[in-house]
Parts: C-alpha cells; structure tokens; sequence
C-alpha cells in the first residue's frame, strides 16, 4: 500500500509523463499516417489521369499512325496503370517519380476495396482493347473498333476510378476524426490528472499545512494544551507527529519554568524583604545580627556566623552569631589557611562538609560543620569578611542554598558598606559644622571683641590726655558694638536651630557691609556693582561670600593701614566675582602668616571650597593687597545657584 506522500507524487507525475509521451506519440503516428494517406489519394487521382492520357494517346495514334511515340507513351501509360493498381488493391511498391518506387500499405477499409475491385473490372475491358490496339495494324478494322472500345470504356472507368478516390478521402477523414476523439480522450485525461493532482496536493500537502501553520500559531500565541491533530503516516502525518512532539516539550518546559519563575519569585521576595529590613537601619550592630538571623532563618540552618576582616587582611574577627552559644569554637580565624583564603577569593558562597574539605569555618564547632555554606561579603573587588551557615546534619543546603546565600552576602555586604560610610559621613558632619562654627566665631565675635579692644584702647589714651569728652563718645561707641555683638551671638543660634532664608540680594548685602565699615570709621570705601540684574544666591552661599568681603576688608583696616578700599562685584552668565582691593602696605604671600591673620586666610579659603569657587590673592610689600574670589553659577527659576566648574574644584591663595 502507497502512503508515502513521495510515492503518491511521484506516480501522479509518472502518469502525467506517460500521457504526454502517449499523445505525442500517437500524434507522429498519426502525421506519419496522414502523410501515407496523402501519397495514395494522389497517386488514386494520378491513376484518373493515366486513363485520360491512354485515351488521348490511342486517339492520336489512330490519326497519326506512323509516330510511335504515342505508340510508347500508351504502352508506358498501362504498365504505370497496372502497376499503380495494383500497389493499391494489395499493397506493395508502386511507381513515383523517374524511376522512383514507393511502398503502400495495403486498404484496410472495404469500401475502399469494393471501388478498387470496380476499377480492377473495368480497367481489365479497358486493357484488352489497348492491347488489341497495340497489337493490330492501324486503319484496320479491328484497330479502328478497339480504338472506339477504349474511348467508350475511359469514362466509366475515370468515373469508378473518382469513387475510389472519394472512398480513400473518406477513410482518411475517419482516421482524422479519430486521431481528434484521441486528442480530445488525451486532454480529458490530463484534466483529470490535474485535478487528480491538485485534489491529492490539497488533500495531502495544503490542508495539513494549513492545520500545522494553524497550530503552530496557537503554540506561538502561548496555547499548548491542544494536541496536534493526527494526519495520517505519510510526511505531513511525521511533521505532525514531530510537531505534537515539540509541543509537549514546550508544555513542559514552560510548567518547569513557571514553577522556577514562581519559585525564584518567592525567594527573591524574601531576599527583598531581608535587604530592605537590613538596609532600613544604619546601624552597624543591628545590621549584622539581622544578617545572621536571616541567613539562618532562610536557610534554614542551625547556626549562622559573619566574621570581618581586619585593616591587615590578616584575620577573621567574629561579629554576630545567630544560633545556640554552644556551637561557637573561637571568635576568630586567621586568613593564612587554605580554606579560608579559597572562599575568600570566590566568586560566591562555597560548599564544604566535614567529609569533603574538613570545613573552613574554624569559628564553629565541629559538630555544626558536617554540612555548612560560606560566601564572601564581596562589594566589588573588595572583600570585607564572611558569612557562614552551619547545620549538624549532612545534605542540608542544596544548590538553590547556594545561590541564595551569595545574594544574601552581596547585599550584607552593600548594608554594612552603607552603615559604614553613614557613620564616616555624621564623622564628616560634625567636623563640618565644628569648622563652620569657628569660621562664624572669627568672623563675628572674634572680630568684634578685637574691635572692643582697639576701642577701649582708645578711649584709655584720651581719658589720659585729658580728653573726657571723647573718651565718653568712644565708650558709648564701645556700647553700641556689645548691644550689636549680642544680637549677632543671638543671630547665630537662632541659625544653629534653624537656618532661615534671607530675603535679600548679594548687592544689598555688599552694601550693608560697606555702609556698616563706614560708620564704624573705617577709611573711604566704594562699592561697584556691574550689571543690573539682583544676584540671588541662597542663603548659605551668600553668607560665605559675605564672610570673605568682611574678612578682606577687616584685613585691610587693621593691617594694611589702608586708605581707600575698592569693593568690585560682577555677574557673568556663568560666574559672578568680588574684587576686594586697597592701597594699603601689603605684604609678601610666600612668606607663611603666623597667628589670627593666618587663621583668617585659612578660613577664606574654606568659605571659596564650600562655593566651589577659586580665591586669588595679589599682594607685595607697600603696594597694596588685591582678593578676587570667583565661584560659578547656574540659573535657575530667575536666581542663580552654584554650578561645577568643568575643570573640578578649585580653592587656593595664588602665590601661596
């Protein structure tokens, strides 16, 4: 039995090759057939003018009696005649052209032969006479009646030789209509091979496609369940197979990865739930013994361990326990041992037991090493110390352990780096805010009480010249700066309690200043602001721009025995600049300061730091000092706010 898709096309083709072979065939023999027809209908219709011409040749011999070509020509014209008749009543050689013979095929029609047999009889009278004409003398008596029997007997006998032609044009007409019937049973042949052919190719390679191709959209549209339809044993039925085949694997595949999906989903949601409870404190000691419990708890071992390392790298110091008292051995573990540098320098959490590797957790008892997992708190190339859990049990911890304990370490590890880095920034913090409080006590009471003491010094000299009067304006003066320095202390820690905005512009601040120094005393001082737009800064910034004009122009009233004093402020679109400048006695900025007047540089150069600006000071001995501090901006809302400089921070005293 066929069943084998190949076979069946391969017999439809077959068929179809065999039916074309077929027609063509039996079209050459046909033409082949048709050609033969044609020969012997013109040579029956030569035969119709053999006769006319034995006619016209006795009748000129008769009148012409001594011209012997007629004589030949009616004697070649029989001989052709008989011979001719013959070939077509039998079959046979029969006389073409100069000489030339060529074969007939016997009549295989009767009415064919009927018509012949009619000529044969004819043509025997006919041949008589001619003979008896050949063989008597011409203007006899018997030459003359023979010449009147063949004139007599030559038409009936054109007229049967004309039914013979008709009864070969009919029978080659038949062959005709048959060779058509044929063409026509050939082409209804090849349709129904065709449609043959398209109903197999439907039946055994369309419609399975289509099922397949249907199927195969229903597996890539996520629906597996449905079974592929059987379709039969030939090579669609074996794809089908195939496909129900792969189907099942996805099926599978599919419910295996759902069910790790849901399990990963479930760790992963414990592992967020450790990191974040771990992560929401700071606190270094609440951070390890949450690790450890929930390392022991997730793992569901007897004892959980993390040690860290020392500042040398060179031993393990036990930091949390979680589990019994009594599977601690020793609180720390040196790193010159094999082990512990093994699971120090993997990539993960590592699995030993006491049968394979004799455990590297030296701090735990051995009764709790039988089966325990080690990982490495790693952030990035670092490691920081270890995390161990322990079990008394041997095959506790699978290889999903192992994995969660590895996650579980990263992100004690980012916890404790975080806890770190929290209690190095509040260290940062306070060291900070110490600095800023001294710059703050310099700036303003230092100052002040400085300026209280050239006062009192002052009023001292005139009440010893005698000089009450003055004396009494420079105490009330002394007065009014006390009043003045208490409510700036106060100022100072409302600010330490909560530091408000002020509403103000760097421009009017400037102003203020200026206009405070000028009724202090102090020598002529101008202010120049280039461009109108307000400069807004926020408060803490403005502040430190402030406390460096003010420290600038102190410097320049109490050392440099100035006498004029240039205040500059200009605002560019990406950078402002004060430019505090007099004409005072200088001095040498290579020389180290020593004592308040070196503390004052050194917080100048703090406050240009904290605006991320650059602090430039120009001086040489009598020929005045030139600040330029310089920080960068940044628009924001109408105000400006401080923006990093693309070449970094940059701080510093030019010259020193």
């Amino acid at each position: 039995m066929i069943i084998s898709l190949r076979e069946r096309m391969g017999l439809l083709f077959l068929a179809f090759f065999l039916l074309v072979a077929i027609s063509v065939l039996a079209m050459f023999l046909a033409i082949e057939g048709q050609q033969k027809d044609a020969l012997v209908i013109n040579l029956a219709g030569r035969q119709r003018m053999l006769l006319q011409a034995m006619t016209r040749h006795a009748l000129e011999l008769e009148k012409h009696p001594t011209e012997l070509q007629h004589r030949q020509a009616l004697t070649e014209a029989a001989a052709t005649f008989e011979s001719t008749l013959q070939a077509l009543e039998q079959g046979g050689p029969a006389p073409y052209l100069l000489g030339q013979t060529v074969p007939l095929p016997p009549p295989q029609d009767p009415v064919v032969r009927e018509r012949l047999a009619q000529v044969r009889t004819g043509w025997g009278l006919m041949e008589a006479y001619i003979e008896t004409l050949l063989s008597t003398s011409p203007g006899t008596l018997a030459f003359g009646r023979a010449v009147e029997a063949v004139e007599a007997q030559s038409f009936p006998l054109v007229q049967a030789m004309d039914e013979a032609v008709r009864a070969f044009e009919r029978a080659a007409t038949a062959k005709v209509q048959r060779l058509r019937f044929i063409q026509v049973l050939f082409l209804v042949a090849a349709v129904a091979l065709v449609l043959l052919g398209y109903g197999l190719t439907y039946r055994t390679v369309i419609r399975p496609l289509r099922v397949l191709q249907r199927v195969a959209l229903e597996i890539g549209r996520g629906e597996r369940t449905r079974p592929v339809p059987d379709l039969g044993r030939d090579e669609s039925g074996q794809l089908a197979q195939n496909l129900e085949l792969m189907r099942r694997q996805l099926y599978a595949a599919r419910e295996n990865l759902e069910a790790q999906v849901a399990q990963r989903t479930r760790e992963l949601e414990a592992l967020y739930d450790v990191s974040r409870e771990i992560s929401s404190r700071l606190d270094i000691r609440h951070v390890l013994r949450s690790v450890t419990d929930k390392a022991r708890e997730l793992l569901g071992a007897e004892v959980a361990a993390l040690c860290l390392l020392d500042r040398n790298h060179r031993r393990l110091y036990l930091e949390a326990l979680s589990g019994p008292d009594k599977a601690l051995k020793t609180s720390q573990a040196s790193t010159d041992s094999p082990l512990v540098t093994q699971v120090l320098g993997a990539k993960g959490a590592v699995v030993c037991d006491m049968a394979g590797c004799g455990g590297w957790c030296t701090v735990l008892e051995p009764t709790f090493q039988d089966s325990h997992l080690a990982a490495p708190l790693r952030i990035g190339d670092r490691v920081i110390g270890a995390l161990c859990v322990g079990s008394s049990r041997r095959g506790v911890f699978s290889t999903h352990g192992v994995h969660l304990l590895t996650k579980l370490a990263d992100s004690a590890a980012i916890a404790l780096e975080n806890a770190r880095l929290y209690e190095q920034a509040e260290r940062v913090a306070a060291l900070e805010e110490r600095q800023r409080l001294a710059a703050e006590i310099h700036d303003g009471l230092a100052q002040s009480l400085s300026y209280l003491g050239l006062k009192v010094d002052r009023a001292t000299e005139l009440i010893e010249a005698g000089d009450h009067a003055r004396a009494v304006q420079e105490l009330q003066h002394v007065r009014a700066v006390v009043g003045e320095t208490s409510r700036t202390v106060r100022r100072s820690i409302a600010d330490l309690q909560e530091r408000r905005p002020g509403p103000r512009s760097l421009q009017e601040r400037l102003a203020k200043v200026v206009d405070e120094l000028k009724a202090a005393g102090a020598p002529l001082v101008e202010l120049n602001v280039y461009g109108e737009t307000p400069l807004q800064l926020p408060p803490e910034d403005a502040e430190q721009v402030v406390r460096v004009v003010q420290e600038a122009l102190t410097n320049a009233c109490r050392h440099a025995v100035a006498h004029r004093i240039q205040v500059r402020l200009s605002v560019g679109e990406e950078a402002a600049t004060v430019v505090v400048e007099d004409d005072g006695c200088g001095f040498d900025p290579n020389r180290p300061q020593e004592g308040e007047g070196h503390f004052g540089l050194s917080i100048m150069r703090a406050r240009a730091a904290r605006l991320r600006g650059q602090l430039t000071i120009d001086s040489a001995p009598w020929k005045g000092t030139r600040v330029v501090l310089r920080w960068p901006l940044v628009a924001r809302d109408g105000k400006f706010a401080l923006k990093e400089w693309e070449g970094g921070t940059h701080s510093g005293v030019a010259g020193g």
